[in-house]
């Protein structure tokens, strides 16, 4: 009777006790082992054979191994050098992939990268989810989608609705830039070591053009981080720091009670303000 092969899980602590390692806390090392969770991250993805598909944090390379069956060119981001050059070897004979050994964040991305299109496809790291996020949203045009695994609280905070605890800048400045979809729900128990929370997958659509009319996307950065810097401010206290503007004619125009906080304005009331900011 043929052995049964071994379980990512099996394969996970194989792997960490060759190394003589064991997870990182400060690099937020919790790594993913549920093979119908990579299957349904990778479906959503919808890779073709041409793609260029970037993956940050492959760790262990669960869902490496897949996406190197998928993807035209497969590139990997791993700030842990252990894991990164182990990686590499492992995949050593797959000509299409490229490992690359450092920080996602403090890459100059367009000297690294020569690709023009890259999908991302990646279970983030927890401490570094956020501005992984924001990174891949300033340089939109070059990562159009990203298909990735975030803490639940990270995930409803970018799709969260004005009105509620979860709507802040995360919201508003993803839902300026993208369409998300929310793929599927996972467990701690699909990680190991198993996180303390609960994640979610979901699909993001970057557009290079704001989804709403905005003139100034610099000044409606500014006003939406201004309205949400103290989130029980009235409209009429936060942007006083904004400057540039007199704030009660700005409400006039706009057609906004400059007495409602930040978190009850919508993406186009947003947008009002920033249009209307100088007359």
């Amino acid at each position: 009777m043929k052995a049964a092969a071994p379980t990512l899980l099996q394969q996970a602590r194989f792997a960490l006790g060759e190394l003589g390692i064991r997870p990182h806390k400060r690099l937020g090392q919790h790594f993913l082992i549920d093979a119908d969770v990579i299957q349904r991250m990778v479906t959503a993805a919808a890779i073709r054979p041409e793609d260029n598909v970037l993956e940050i944090g492959p760790g262990l390379g669960a869902l490496s191994e897949i996406l190197v069956k998928e993807a035209g060119r497969l590139i990997l981001v791993e700030m842990d050098a252990l894991l990164a050059e182990r990686l590499a070897a492992r995949l050593a004979r797959d000509r299409h992939v490229q490992m690359i050994a450092a920080d996602f964040l403090r890459l100059e991305l367009k000297d690294t990268f020569q690709e023009r299109s890259l999908k991302v496809v990646a279970s983030l790291p927890y401490n570094a989810a956020t501005p992984i996020l924001f990174r891949l949203l300033d340089h939109r045009t070059q990562f159009p989608q990203a298909t990735v695994m975030l803490q639940r609280e990270v995930a409803e905070r970018i799709t969260a609705s004005p009105g509620t605890k979860a709507y802040g800048v995360l919201s508003v400045l993803i839902q300026l830039y993208a369409t998300t979809e929310t793929v599927c729900s996972v467990g701690p128990r699909s990680f190991f070591p198993a996180p303390q929370v609960h994640s979610q997958v979901i699909k993001l659509i970057f557009y290079k053009e704001p989804r709403v009319e905005v003139a100034d996307e610099s000044l409606f950065r500014q006003i939406v981080k201004a309205a949400f810097n103290q989130r029980r401010k009235t409209l009429r206290n936060a942007l006083r720091g904004v400057g540039g503007a007199d704030l009660e004619a700005v409400g006039q125009r706009a057609d906004i009670d400059l007495q409602r906080r930040g978190e009850t304005l919508s993406l186009e009331a947003f947008a009002r303000l920033t249009n209307n900011w100088r007359g």
